[in-house]
């Protein structure tokens, strides 16, 4: 802030700096904003900062651009397609077809009843037939006989005496022989099996829908 007292003084200030009445007579002190001048800082600020988010932009884009992926990275994740019409036809006329032969598989709703997967009963049903097999087994259990009825009808029988031996540390895990069979010996056991359901099983003709093979 600049403090003027004097008219001539006045005369030597730029007109641009000066705001109010000019008090050419008077003593009392006028005031001055150096209006120009921020005006002038500011916008050098703001030309700063656009600048500085110009390079900004343009480096983050040239980072992105370091980290595209190239064009056989696209193929692999199978966003860039390389197939012709006619190719990715053909590719979901096989691939409908491995869909059609598996459900082709796909066990009947019957079968699923038979192997307890699918529910006949609703849960209700299901809770009611639980309590009702508890009521059966607990009056079973209620006339079973005791310990001493059974050593009397010579039913089970304890031996006075027992003998002790001493056994030899040896390892009691049995072998695993399944757990080294290959996908080979695995697909050759599948094969031999459907075989013999399919030839040498004895199923009635009633029943023979009901066979289930393995898949191959």
């Amino acid at each position: 802030m600049l403090l003027i007292r004097t008219a001539s003084t006045i005369s030597n200030v730029h007109p641009l700096m000066y705001i109010g009445p000019l008090p050419l007579e008077s003593n009392e002190p006028f005031q001055l904003r150096r209006s120009f001048s921020c005006s002038k800082i500011t916008k050098d600020k703001l030309s700063r900062d656009r600048l500085a988010a110009k390079i900004a932009r343009k480096e983050s884009l040239s980072l992105k651009l370091a980290l595209r992926p190239d064009r056989q990275e696209l193929i692999n994740r199978n966003i860039l397609q390389i197939q012709s019409d006619n190719e990715r036809q053909e590719s979901k006329e096989a691939i409908g077809a491995r869909l059609i032969r598996r459900l082709s598989m796909r066990p009947t709703q019957e079968e699923l009843e038979e192997r307890n997967i699918l529910k006949k009963q609703s849960p209700a049903e299901e809770k009611k037939q639980k309590e009702e097999k508890k009521r059966y087994l607990l009056r079973k259990l209620s006339f079973r006989p005791t310990v001493e009825e059974l050593k009397e009808k010579k039913i089970i029988r304890f031996n006075d005496y027992i003998e002790v031996t001493q056994a030899h540390d040896y390892d009691r895990r049995a072998d695993k022989p399944w757990t080294r069979l290959t996908p080979k010996d695995k697909a050759a056991i599948r094969k031999e099996l459907n075989e013999f359901k399919t030839s040498e099983m004895a199923v009635h003709e009633d029943s023979r829908h009901l066979t289930r093979f393995h898949r191959p």
